[in-house]
């Protein structure tokens, strides 16, 4: 683990700032708290000893009453002080906790496509989010850095109380002394307590670093793991995948992949545990040994009368308490440069640059929604991959055209889509809106031109009309018409609460399960909601029945009357009602045109068609 000073004094800097802007007060309160736990044991420390020391000299009862009243009086208000504080600071350090998580989930939102999908950026949102708890998070790194203030201080208190303890006593008050009596009642007796006190600092911080430095290897080493784990357990408990589990006797695949990587991260924990226990018993020897001198040598003075039986139980809880902080200190600092490692994790994660360029050009607002895309000898590999996803395509898509994609499963089609709506960036050519190459354009801007419904869409488990909308302030009218023109009317009439049905019950018990149809009609409704002036549907009737297919293809003129629609299917007949068919092969367009033209081609899309025309014969 390299963490250099410079590393951690910035990432202090970094949460310092990041915390007084997104809760400001936190960090003040979080340090009003530590100074009154640091003063609050030295009270009673202080008071016990006068009180012991008057039962000793049997002084009256209203004396030490005194003392005792005085005790539990600023105890009390101690107590109700630090007891408001850490009431306020309990609120601020969840709502500190959302508004990381709510940065992560931004972020997270904003990141390019191509770069979100990687394995290297799932592993790096695992790291920092896994981090930000199996580190301590923000809020602990706080806390240290305010127990720091909280040791500093004790070790002030501890001082004030322990320097009468070295305090050479004149003879006529001890009478003669030799011997170890008159070494301990020398001002240089306590370099005894001083080695005492650094060896177990030294044996402390060496061991604090060494198990930091062991939990660190063990979180970076485990983040796939953990990673793996967490998946294959979240599939376990979703309901909506718990069909095809059972009718394919899935259970014990499952279980045996959780098992696997139960078991690595099990091995992996029980060897972090040894070499754990190896070195735990370092620091807890070396505790014992101090804490024994401590005794011996407040216990010596006392048997030499240099000291009185209530300031020997003081300076020993005072000589406690100064090695407890000092000791404290060191482990702050190592706490700190670890949580720092854990830190870097979150900063890396956010300072992760999107590679794809947001231009400024807005997008042009036409009445007349005249566009037209080029796609101008445009290549596309993947990240890793050794061969073209797509090679040298040329192709333009015009105004109210109704285009078709087909090809073999691989040919390219849906990355094709992927690059028009700037998932992805070509490798090499350029894509043209209206003779202008797209990373012009305003990202935000030219995403509104597509509406699109991929062969995976997702519903959420939220109201029927937030589906539908993708927001929750939406046109009610507007979405009901946009629901029946998607064949979803009759089933909506059903419906006791309308748009306002929450869809599955991962959110509402009362959530209701719709099908695989049904939900296709859904997506269709949302891509009309948007009435964008490209409408793109990626297998947009694989899940309807035959007679809802041909109520769709009915309407389709009328859902996307004046838009440029493209759809991808491998139902050739989908084809027929198109104007342009485009043929990919090998990441390639091999053939263009109407129907009509390529049938009588009798290339790729004729072997198509003839091959499924058999079964309709």
């Amino acid at each position: 683990m390299k963490t250099n000073k410079h590393a951690t004094q910035g990432t202090v800097q970094k949460v310092l700032s990041l915390t007084h802007r997104i809760v400001p007060g936190y960090i003040t309160f979080v340090f009003m708290v530590k100074m009154i736990a640091a003063f609050q044991p030295f009270v009673s420390i202080y008071f016990s000893s006068l009180i012991l020391d008057g039962l000793f000299r049997m002084d009256s009862f209203e004396s030490i009453f005194k003392n005792v009243i005085i005790m539990l009086v600023i105890d009390a208000v101690l107590v109700l002080i630090r007891w408001g504080l850490e009431l306020i600071n309990w609120v601020k350090k969840h709502e500190l906790t959302q508004k990381i998580n709510k940065m992560l989930v931004d972020k997270t939102m904003d990141l390019d496509f191509d770069i979100l999908e990687k394995h290297e950026t799932l592993d790096m949102y695992k790291k920092a989010k896994d981090g930000m708890t199996a580190g301590g998070d923000i809020r602990s790194f706080i806390d240290n850095l305010a127990g720091l203030i909280e040791k500093i201080s004790t070790i002030v208190y501890s001082l004030v109380l322990l320097v009468p303890l070295f305090i050479p006593r004149a003879a006529s008050e001890t009478g003669a002394l030799t011997g170890l009596g008159y070494f301990l009642n020398q001002w240089y007796s306590f370099t005894i307590m001083l080695v005492v006190l650094a060896v177990h600092v030294i044996m402390s911080y060496k061991t604090n670093k060494k198990a930091s430095q062991l939990q660190m290897e063990f979180f970076e080493k485990n983040v796939s793991y953990n990673r793996y784990f967490g998946y294959w357990f979240s599939l376990i408990f979703d309901y909506s995948i718990g069909k095809y589990i059972r009718l394919y006797k899935m259970q014990k695949l499952m279980i045996k992949r959780v098992q696997e990587t139960n078991d690595k991260l099990e091995a992996e924990g029980n060897a972090w545990i040894n070499k754990n226990l190896k070195i735990s018993m370092v620091p807890i020897v070396s505790q014992a040994f101090m804490q024994l001198a401590s005794y011996v040598f407040v216990g010596l003075k006392a048997v030499f009368g240099l000291i009185s039986t209530g300031k020997c139980i003081m300076y020993v809880s005072s000589y406690t308490k100064l090695v407890e902080s000092i000791t404290g200190i060191s482990d702050n600092f190592v706490n700190l440069k670890m949580e720092s490692r854990y830190l870097s994790f979150f900063y890396d994660y956010m300072e992760i640059k999107n590679k794809r360029y947001d231009g400024t050009i807005p997008t042009e607002k036409r009445d007349d929604n005249v566009f037209e895309i080029e796609f101008r000898d445009v290549s596309f590999k993947y990240a890793n991959a050794d061969t073209w996803a797509l090679r040298h395509v040329n192709q333009k898509i015009t105004l109210g055209t109704k285009n078709a994609v087909v090809g073999k499963n691989g040919a390219g089609k849906t990355t094709f889509i992927k690059l028009l709506c700037r998932l992805y960036e070509p490798t090499e050519g350029q894509i043209l809106l209206n003779g202008v190459d797209i990373r012009y354009y305003n990202n935000e801007e030219y995403a509104k031109l597509f509406a699109i419904v991929f062969q995976d869409f997702n519903l959420f488990s939220f109201p029927l009309g937030e589906n539908v909308a993708g927001g929750v302030d939406y046109d009610r009218d507007r979405a009901v018409k946009c629901l029946e023109s998607a064949g979803f009317g009759e089933r909506l009439a059903k419906m006791e609460k309308g748009l306002d049905t929450p869809l599955y019950q991962y959110d509402d018990e009362n959530g209701v399960e719709i099908s695989g149809g049904e939900a296709q009609k859904i997506a269709i409704a949302r891509s009309l909601y948007k009435d964008a002036p490209f409408v793109i549907m990626d297998e947009p009737t694989s899940a309807l029945d035959p007679v809802a297919e041909y109520e769709i293809y009915q309407r389709f003129d009328q859902m996307v009357e004046g838009k440029t629609s493209i759809y991808i299917s491998h139902r050739m007949s989908s084809c027929r009602f198109c104007d342009n068919i485009i043929v990919f092969d090998e990441g390639k367009i091999i053939e263009l045109g109407s129907h009509d033209k390529l049938m009588s081609n009798k290339g790729l899309y004729s072997e198509l068609w003839n091959a499924q025309a058999q079964y309709y014969a």
